[in-house]
């Protein structure tokens, strides 16, 4: 029987692992915060004057529910959550390749393979 407990992407900040993974939640928050398509946001990326303001929003909204998430299941989690400002201070010169690739990946490893050749109807 396999795992189906989901799984994010390990982030390293200043020492402190961290996850991001790709919750209903947190798609919510990200698209209510653009008011448009997660697939649309992580488009911005690639745009060199939108990229820190999101790469800043997304990472605070992938460690916010982290710690929200955390605190769900045991009510004694110290996990903190992250503001965006917060979020500009973990995200450096340094480490922002490692953050960006991080956040691609737990998006794509977050959505189900698709079969081409299946039937949708299925």
């Amino acid at each position: 029987m396999s795992d189906l407990r989901p799984q994010g992407v390990k982030v390293n900040f200043d020492g402190v692992e961290r996850e991001f993974l790709f919750t209903l939640n947190a798609i919510d928050a990200i698209q209510e915060k653009y008011g448009k398509t997660v697939i649309e946001v992580l488009q911005d990326i690639s745009d060199q004057e939108k990229m820190p303001e999101v790469i800043k929003t997304i990472t605070s909204i992938l460690l916010t529910d982290e710690a929200e998430r955390a605190r769900w299941k045991d009510q004694n989690s110290k996990l903190p959550e992250v503001s965006k400002k917060e979020a500009g201070w973990l995200v450096t010169v340094d480490n922002i390749d490692e953050v960006t690739s991080a956040i691609l990946i737990a998006y794509r490893i977050s959505i189900p393979d698709t079969d081409e050749d299946e039937d949708p109807n299925q």
